[in-house]
């Protein structure tokens, strides 16, 4: 796993008790819609598919009361329960198979996934070892992974269930949001979210809780629901609200410049790949402009835009010089809004841009970026600290980037 720095632990987000569930999901969603050449072999990754899946439902179903529950998760009664049902998570997570198209194609497929089985083991040796407490804050920290892999199209899978909707009671709204967002239920998410904003702007959250949910709210109605009249909507209740804090006024500003620059465009665009990627430049760059400080997220509306275009290309069979255009990209656009995804997620897409297209214009531009998140992110009060084996991959990349 990669550093941890003071930001990402605060930025990680998602201190929810319905986490395990939303973990276990996340390996399955990863997996690709993509038709196998082999008949044979799609009845039979069909019925794996099906298996696995059947499993970690109930699996889910007798471990997940206990992990929201603190006072059952310390009960001393349930310590074997739960860690016969942790192992079993764990087992359970590495034989759910991935299509290895999809992993390929996007580098967020692969990475995300051996993350969520990496922090499955961690949080299982944990448990066996005593630390408990770190064990179940673990879980309670690694939502961003599913919630990434869930949401980098609105194609794929919506899990819905009786049993798992009654829990969500118990939960807080933007902790329903939050697992309702994982799961794709794009509607009941936004409800979720609009709800924490109309309270949120009458004082009854605080001022980070409120941010998240606009921000939450606009990743639905930009990235996958792709619907300007929806996202000025959200965008204006920021505006017009009297107890909106200045910073979050001077971000509303940006978004709406963006969502009516979006609202005059042609619809049925040209679908080209090198269409798509120029109109993708367009909006990073833009976004860029916006955002004048590292805090600053008026660009937002652009960066989500190209990230739902650059996912779907991404997919598709692309020249080497558009693939590293399209990793590229796709890595600015998630550095930009980090503190709504996975914080390192963007040096993934970097690295990958480099091991592509080795050699390459693209290949030396991801490494400039990849080099400055790198050191940046091993920096402290005491100077910057980089570690033997980052130290080793960065020496690997530099020579894959430039020219032998």
């Amino acid at each position: 796993m990669k550093r941890m720095t003071p930001k990402n632990k605060r930025l990680n987000r998602v201190e929810n008790h319905l986490l395990v569930l939303i973990l276990a999901l996340a390996t399955i969603s990863c997996q690709s819609q993509q038709t196998p050449s082999n008949p044979t072999a799609e009845v039979s990754n069909s019925a794996t598919w099906t298996g696995n899946m059947r499993d970690m439902q109930q699996e889910l179903t007798r471990v997940l009361p206990m992990v929201m529950d603190k006072s059952e998760y310390e009960n001393p009664a349930n310590q074997q329960e739960l860690a016969k049902e942790i192992s079993h998570l764990v087992k359970l997570s590495k034989t759910v198979s991935h299509n290895s198209v999809a992993m390929q194609k996007d580098p967020s497929v692969k990475f995300i996934s051996q993350a969520f089985v990496e922090d499955l083991e961690r949080v299982d040796e944990s448990f066996r070892l005593g630390k408990k407490e770190f064990a179940r804050y673990n879980l309670m920290n690694v939502t961003a992974y599913c919630i990434e892999c869930h949401t980098r199209t609105s194609m794929g899978p919506s899990f819905q269930s009786a049993k798992i909707d009654s829990t969500l009671q118990k939960l807080t709204g933007m902790e329903r949001g939050e697992y309702l967002l994982a799961t794709r239920q794009y509607d009941a998410a936004f409800a979720e979210f609009s709800q924490i904003i109309q309270k949120g702007l009458a004082g009854k959250y605080d001022f980070f809780t409120l941010d998240k949910a606009v921000r939450y709210a606009l990743a639905i109605t930009v990235k996958y629901q792709k619907d300007p009249k929806k996202s000025l909507e959200i965008v204006h209740k920021v505006r017009d609200s009297q107890s909106t804090p200045y910073y979050l006024k001077q971000n509303a500003k940006g978004w709406e410049l963006a969502i009516r620059e979006w609202k005059k465009e042609k619809k049925n665009a040209d679908s080209s790949v090198s269409s798509i990627l120029k109109r993708c430049d367009e909006w990073v760059r833009k976004g860029q402009r916006m955002q004048v400080g590292f805090v600053d997220r008026g660009g937002d509306i652009y960066f989500l835009r190209a990230l739902s275009d650059l996912h779907l290309i991404l997919s598709a069979k692309l020249t080497p010089d558009q693939l590293g255009e399209a990793l590229y990209m796709t890595g600015l656009s998630y550095e930009a809004i980090r503190d709504l995804s996975i914080w390192t997620l963007h040096e993934n897409y970097y690295e990958s841009c480099i091991r592509k297209v080795p050699h390459s214009n693209w290949s030396k531009k991801c490494f400039k970026n990849y080099e400055e998140s790198i050191y940046f992110g091993f920096t402290g009060s005491s100077g910057t600290r980089v570690p033997d084996e980052t130290a080793a991959r960065l020496k690997e990349l530099k020579s894959l980037a430039f020219s032998p």
